[in-house]
């Protein structure tokens, strides 16, 4: 029983250790920016993919700025009534960890104007904790991937199955045509036995016939 809570206990702190938002600086046009920084145990490609389409359903598209995908103008509830420009940049926590990502973020309020603790604490705080919560979103776009995914597997293993059931009845057709065939060549091999007969009888007659 201890060792079943102790697992428990590991297993819960596995996870919460990846959904604590970090501060960090990082360097963007040659200047140092604030920034925030989270580990997310997924592949980069699924959490850009999961940023970008969750994004894109809000009607925001993304470019490319040294190194980061920019969203401009992005008015989201969880960071407040005023539209903000979102950097993400989302890089793989190391060569051999494929499946584990670390996401670095930045909110501006337009052009320079990076929010950090100090210049707008209520806006940082809520930007970490929606970085806390994307975890969340790209588990969800994740699944719903695995679902597609498993949908168009279920749609060609069925077609496959129709398709071998339209197959054994174009066979059975054809067993019952070669059946008849077979039949009907028993048939006329009787009936030749009997004409082999008649032309050997006539054959005799002839034979008989000559002096």
């Amino acid at each position: 029983m201890r060792k079943l809570f102790l697992l428990i206990v590991c297993a819960v702190t596995g996870l919460l250790s990846f959904s604590q938002t970090q501060s960090a600086e990082v360097e963007y046009q040659k200047q140092p920016r604030p920034a925030m920084v989270n580990d997310v145990p997924f592949a980069s490609k699924t959490i850009e993919d999961a940023i970008e389409d969750t994004l894109s359903k809000l009607g925001y598209k993304g470019t490319s700025s040294k190194g980061f995908t920019v969203y401009k103008g992005v008015r989201l509830q969880e960071l407040g009534p005023d539209p903000y420009d979102l950097y993400f940049m989302v890089d793989k926590k190391s060569r051999k960890d494929k499946d584990n990502s670390t996401v670095t973020m930045m909110v501006s309020k337009g052009y320079d104007a990076f929010v950090s603790k100090l210049s707008d604490a209520a806006v940082y705080e809520r930007s970490r904790a929606y970085l806390d919560s994307l975890r969340n979103i790209v588990a969800r776009y994740d699944l719903e991937q695995q679902i597609t995914a498993q949908e168009e597997e279920l749609k060609k293993a069925d077609k496959k199955n129709t398709d071998l059931q339209d197959q054994a009845k174009d066979l059975e057709k054809k067993r019952r045509k070669l059946e008849e065939q077979v039949a009907d060549n028993i048939k006329d091999q009787a009936n030749q036995v009997k004409e082999v007969e008649k032309q050997r009888q006539i054959l005799e007659v002839l034979r008989g016939k000559r002096k």
